[in-house]
């Protein structure tokens, strides 16, 4: 999960990332050539309801994938930081995980007690649609506002008001 401060930021820095990795693998491993298929995938995501979904669907993926037990397991995680307190220079708090609690500990606490009872089996879908298709993810009135600001439509509102029948 990567919060930039602009699109172009993003594209840059997954371009980088890509490369300096490919180049790692390949020396590593004494191989050329690419190693993932197509481009990085990412969408516009309403963080203010949709974040701490966010983290337990990314952060289960190792589990998912039964690639560990348990994602405790998974050094790669940011669930090792998030509720478990466990140091990691990598990340930097979101603001609102930092909002949990102001204290470390107890904003672990209620981390690990949201992670365990946020359900995200009907979000999957949603989720991986979105990522796909390079749509946004988010709340009817989030769609909405970003309707607005690039002047296009950002989903289908079937069955539902349009935005301009909620303003």
């Amino acid at each position: 999960l990567v919060t930039p401060e602009s699109k172009e930021e993003l594209a840059t820095f997954m371009q980088t990332m890509a490369n300096r990795y490919v180049r790692y693998y390949n020396a590593l491993h004494k191989r050329t050539g690419t190693i993932w298929e197509g481009r990085y995938k990412s969408c516009l995501v309403d963080a203010d309801s949709y974040l701490f979904t966010l983290y337990k669907y990314i952060e289960m993926n190792p589990v998912k994938a039964n690639m560990v037990a348990d994602i405790s397991e998974y050094p790669w995680s940011s669930y090792s930081y998030n509720a478990l307190g466990m140091p990691d220079e990598l990340i930097t708090e979101h603001v609102l995980y930092t909002g949990l609690c102001e204290k470390a500990e107890l904003r672990c606490s209620r981390y690990m007690e949201m992670f365990n009872h946020l359900n995200i089996n009907k979000q999957r879908k949603d989720i991986v649609k979105a990522t796909i298709a390079g749509e946004v993810y988010g709340t009817d009135s989030f769609h909405c506002k970003i309707s607005k600001l690039i002047n296009r439509v950002t989903r289908l509102q079937i069955g539902r008001a349009s935005c301009r029948e909620r303003v």
